[in-house]
């Protein structure tokens, strides 16, 4: 399940742009029933933390792929600047990767391998390394780091991979300890989606954040103007443009469908968003956002 706030409201640009409105994807598998689906072969499983009990006192809930496949989450929307993925799960043997793509397929990767390798069972790699991108005049194939000793925690234990990137500089970590160096890469790098793949039936998937990540959306029209917002009823509350293109919403209603995170309804807010044109496009990012009394 897909966690976006999105804005309802009138505003109509005659700029052949898109809006683009910074959010977050949360899917959680504690939140969801068993027997549910999210991305490719993969379905919400419930059971004792120690997976081989029958029977305990609480159980949890994660998602696996079935025994005969192997499953993959693709999550779709625009990453740049600053941003954070979160991923807490229970692997447990052969490669799993995070991969962060861009449209023309740079990307920055990282691995994980758990299980047994020239008979040392309990062998566990990490590496974490862009593909595509230029350093220093040379294509880069790879870099960063390769580890022994991630600090990964085996034996039924959900562990946290946490990918950091700032403005052109990346890091990963296992459990709050990085692995390998930071990558650099060019800071005006607009990522398309976040890719997790290998995970199989042995695999416990517990939680997926993407904090940051932005719900795109078509504007068009043959003149700039600022109607009410849906739901308004005076002047007061009308968009406002100012001349750097920068949007306030005094008032709007944000429209949400029942689901699991939230009740269906709707609830008057105010919202600010930031112009941040890249690569020839218009773009708007949601700045800041709050609830107004009712």
């Amino acid at each position: 399940m897909r966690k976006l706030n999105v804005l309802a409201t009138s505003i109509i640009l005659a700029l052949g742009s898109q809006v683009v409105v910074a959010a977050d994807y949360l899917l959680d598998a504690s939140t969801m029933s068993v027997g549910s689906t999210a991305g490719e072969n993969l379905v919400v499983k419930e059971g004792c933390l120690d997976p081989t009990k029958t029977s305990c006192t609480e159980k949890v809930k994660w998602l696996a792929a079935p025994l005969t496949k192997v499953g993959s989450l693709d999550v779709v929307g625009s990453l740049s600047g600053n941003f954070q993925i979160d991923v807490s799960a229970d692997f447990n043997n052969v490669s799993k990767g995070i991969i962060i793509f861009t449209a023309d397929n740079k990307s920055l990767e990282f691995s994980i391998a758990w299980g047994e390798y020239g008979g040392y069972e309990g062998y566990n790699d990490a590496s974490f390394y862009p593909k595509g991108f230029i350093a220093e005049g040379k294509p880069t194939a790879a870099g960063g780091g390769y580890v022994y000793d991630t600090k990964w925690s085996p034996n039924n234990n959900f562990n946290t991979i946490t990918l950091i990137i700032q403005q052109g500089v990346a890091q990963a970590l296992i459990n709050g300890s990085q692995i390998g160096e930071s990558i650099t890469f060019p800071p005006e790098t607009v990522f398309s989606r976040v890719v997790l793949k290998g995970i199989d039936s042995s695999d416990r998937l517990s939680e997926v954040k993407v904090k940051g990540i932005s719900n795109t959306a078509s504007c068009s029209g043959s003149s700039t103007t600022t109607t009410p917002v849906s739901g308004t009823t005076n002047t007061g509350d009308l968009p406002q443009i100012a001349s750097n293109l920068d949007i306030k919403i005094p008032r709007g209603l944000y429209a949400q469908s029942a689901g699991i995170f939230t009740p269906a309804g709707s609830i008057p807010i105010w919202a600010n968003l930031k112009y941040v044109p890249q690569n020839g496009q218009h773009l708007w990012t949601l700045t800041g956002a709050g609830v107004l009394p009712q």
